[in-house]
């Protein structure tokens, strides 16, 4: 049976457009106070749940994908809803307004394709903005950043390092013209080297890397896990959306996120997990809306899992419902903890 969400709520908010949607949801998660009263209808807390990945302890393995919270807004609201870690960004170091509108479509296939560009306020107002609520935080902040060159990278990298738990490097957007440089695996060891070398923390760095569709591109996506592997990244997150070409968009190409690319994040996770021989955490990233799905990425190699699609698609309840689901799928199979299901099904 549909829950409310499905039925009634989210009928009413596909009547607009996804921005406008957006906007409304900005409004919506802008009382923490409001959703701290609400805690009791989506906590799912348990020992079994709690993960250690990429240098954090969440809670849960289920964690906010990066570009639900772009700058930073809701994510005082967001952790009642059960989440174990909260993706926040991504980040560049001026503002950007993104690419032209229309820049993001919903398909009938639980789905999204866009064509954003990376709109945010800039890294100096987002800065501020977390300081401020540093001393209200419940869980883990991860804060992704990007940009177009080695200079904007590391500065920007610089003035957010202290502001969150973990900074995540995101290399793979496609809807950015630049940020593709740095899947050169030379000049992404360079950038890895200058944040080494300028860094004040010793913060946990994760990095967002591209899907591959044939074995060219991924021999070359390897081989950027390979120098993450050398200069200590602590998590991958796979993976990003599916570059595709879209004649709506202003730029004639879009990503493609959801449920049409979880057969390929599968695919991905097991490939980068047999690498490295499950020696650096992972993030699954595509397409994941259930427990089954969740469970399955696990298995294939996950540590923990993020969702961004399917809180469109299946709303707040979502995240209660896949960790509760976990829960009594490690009850039942015997498993003491989440740590232990990652990548049983390679072993």
């Amino acid at each position: 049976m549909r829950n409310l969400y499905e039925s009634i709520v989210r009928p009413f908010i596909f009547l607009v457009s996804p921005e406008s949607a957006h906007r409304m949801a900005i409004r919506f998660f802008g009382h923490p106070w409001l959703w701290s009263h609400l805690v009791w209808c989506f906590n799912s807390d348990d020992e079994r749940l709690s993960v250690s990945a990429g240098g954090i302890s969440p809670p849960n393995p289920v964690g906010l994908a990066a570009g639900f919270d772009k700058n930073c807004e809701m994510f005082e609201s967001l952790p009642f809803l059960g989440f174990g870690y909260l993706t926040l960004g991504t980040v560049t170091l001026r503002p950007r307004a993104g690419n032209s509108k229309p820049r993001i479509w919903r398909q009938t296939n639980g789905s999204l394709i866009n064509s954003m560009g990376l709109p945010n306020q800039g890294a100096d107002k987002i800065r501020l903005r977390l300081l401020k609520t540093e001393h209200k935080r419940r869980i883990p902040i991860v804060l992704s950043i990007s940009g177009v060159s080695h200079d904007d990278i590391l500065q920007c990298y610089l003035k957010l390092e202290s502001c969150a738990d973990v900074v995540e490097l995101n290399i793979s957007t496609p809807n950015t013209a630049g940020v593709r440089i740095f899947q050169d695996p030379e000049i992404f060891e360079q950038l890895l080297d200058g944040i080494a070398s300028k860094r004040s923390t010793n913060g946990p760095i994760w990095v967002k890397i591209p899907p591959y569709f044939d074995e060219k591109t991924r021999e070359n996506v390897l081989e950027l896990v390979n120098v993450c592997e050398r200069k200590s990244v602590k998590a991958l997150t796979a993976i990003n959306t599916k570059p595709i070409r879209e004649p709506r968009a202003s730029i004639g190409t879009a990503g493609l996120s959801g449920k049409a690319i979880f057969s390929e994040m599968l695919r991905i996770v097991s490939d980068i997990y047999c690498a490295t021989g499950g020696k650096i955490s992972i993030n699954a990233c595509g397409g994941i809306d259930s427990t089954n799905a969740a469970w399955s990425a696990l298995q294939a190699g996950a540590t923990t899992i993020q969702v961004y699609s399917g809180l469109i698609y299946r709303g707040p309840g979502l995240i209660a419902q896949v960790n509760r689901g976990l829960n009594k799928r490690l009850k039942e199979s015997h498993y003491k903890s989440i740590d232990e299901v990652t990548g049983t099904k390679l072993m």
